[in-house]
């Protein structure tokens, strides 16, 4: 089977669109094509849209191997055999089968693995709806649901959690107080010890303590326009907007927002330091010639719009430095932010609408469980100190009782 990628195109309106190619040429896989125009219409994101036909890829060369005809399976009703979708289940953990046995996150491939499910049940459906007799018909359809329910009960878990080589746990946690107090001394522009060159130090401040003091996510950050800042406010606010098939955008990898819009206030300092980083330095046109051309706020050192690469490449460049960092990413300073706002809550009386309001900063649904995913650490010390006390109280009672 040639070589499956995904490839990606942007429309006049702006719109970003992923398919599915094949060979040396790269022309379209067309039985796909549908496929990824479903995606679209369910709102899909670009990068959500890639992930799923990179799964897609990922069942067809299993299908390819096990000399699996989907539409023949369906039209006989046996679909795939649980050992089928236990090659299947194992393939979508592991990152590339063809280099090696590198285990990708648990989460990513789950997603994999019932992205592969529900495309089997895209092509099943238009062949079991020319089924003419009645009873063939509900036989197709119940075989269709019973091997959903056969899938989903082998499909990689995707609560279990990824080991490091010793055996550890490896988790997403904020900082330490100790890595905290080192990133923010080493992040400010003249610090001896600032990684960055002096051109860019002003910058980096500006959107690592945007990072630091908002927690948006790496694609909000990017995604963000001068216009979006109302420094005419006080407090001053800024508004994370969702903007999907931006026709401003014309980074090969848009910046894309996953959360809700919302507007939250900027305090004096960083409402004066992203102001400095705006009107003296991005606006310099002997620094960065091309910031003219677009209106976003964090640029490259040409002026250019800067890419997720870019950020990243911004704050390997910090824990290249400072090892003790590691693994500092700009997720990381989201779990950050969550751990924070839990250590300022955590003698609140009223946890309802603290919650309430930490999914609003974040941008999480009302129904969202995300609160329980982030900030693990100060979940983790809050539970260690009352499990302190609980046990302090328990020798206070055992003396007394003695006594």
């Amino acid at each position: 089977m040639a070589k499956l990628t995904v490839r990606t195109f942007k429309m006049s309106s702006g719109e970003r669109m992923a398919v599915l190619v094949e060979g040396p040429q790269g022309l379209p896989v067309i039985p796909v094509a549908p496929y990824a125009l479903l995606l679209r219409a369910r709102g899909y994101t670009l990068k959500t849209m890639q992930q799923a036909l990179s799964a897609v890829a990922l069942g067809l060369d299993v299908f390819a191997d096990l000399r699996i005809s989907l539409v023949d399976r369906v039209a006989r009703r046996r679909f795939l055999s649980s050992d089928e979708l236990v090659v299947l289940a194992d393939r979508c953990r592991v990152s590339v089968p063809e280099l090696g046995s590198r285990m990708v996150d648990p989460r990513y491939a789950s997603t994999r693995f019932l992205t592969c499910i529900d495309y089997i049940k895209w092509v099943a459906e238009p062949v079991i709806a020319r089924i003419s007799d009645a009873r063939q018909h509900d036989a197709a359809n119940a075989a269709l649901v019973q091997f959903e329910k056969r899938a989903r009960s082998l499909a990689p878990k995707a609560d279990s959690h990824p080991t490091n080589d010793d055996g550890s746990p490896k988790e997403r946690l904020g900082m330490t107080p100790e890595q905290r107090e080192l990133f923010l001394r080493v992040i400010q522009p003249g610090d001896l010890g600032n990684p960055y060159s002096s051109k860019l130090q002003v910058r980096n401040y500006a959107m690592l303590m945007l990072l630091f003091d908002l927690g948006p996510r790496a694609g909000e950050l990017l995604g963000l326009k001068c216009a979006d800042i109302n420094f005419g406010a006080y407090p001053a606010e800024i508004t994370i907007h969702r903007r999907h098939d931006d026709p401003d955008d014309n980074r090969q990898n848009p910046a894309t927002t996953k959360t809700n819009a919302r507007i939250l206030l900027l305090n004096d300092e960083l409402r004066d330091l992203l102001d400095d980083w705006i009107t003296r330095h991005r606006s310099d046109r002997k620094q960065f010639k091309a910031a003219r051309k677009h209106p976003y706020i964090f640029v490259n050192y040409k002026g250019e719009a800067l890419t997720d690469r870019g950020l990243r490449t911004i704050i390997s460049t910090l824990t290249h430095r400072y090892p003790e960092l590691a693994p500092i990413k700009a997720h990381i300073l989201r779990h950050d932010w969550n751990d924070r706002w839990n250590e300022a809550t955590e003698n609140s009386t009223n946890h309802a609408e603290d919650l309430r309001d930490q999914k609003a900063a974040m941008g999480w649904s009302d129904k969202s469980t995300m609160p329980l995913r982030y900030g693990k650490r100060s979940i983790r010390n809050s539970t260690n100190r009352k499990i302190l006390r609980m046990q302090s109280m328990g020798r206070s009672a055992r003396t007394k009782g003695g006594g």
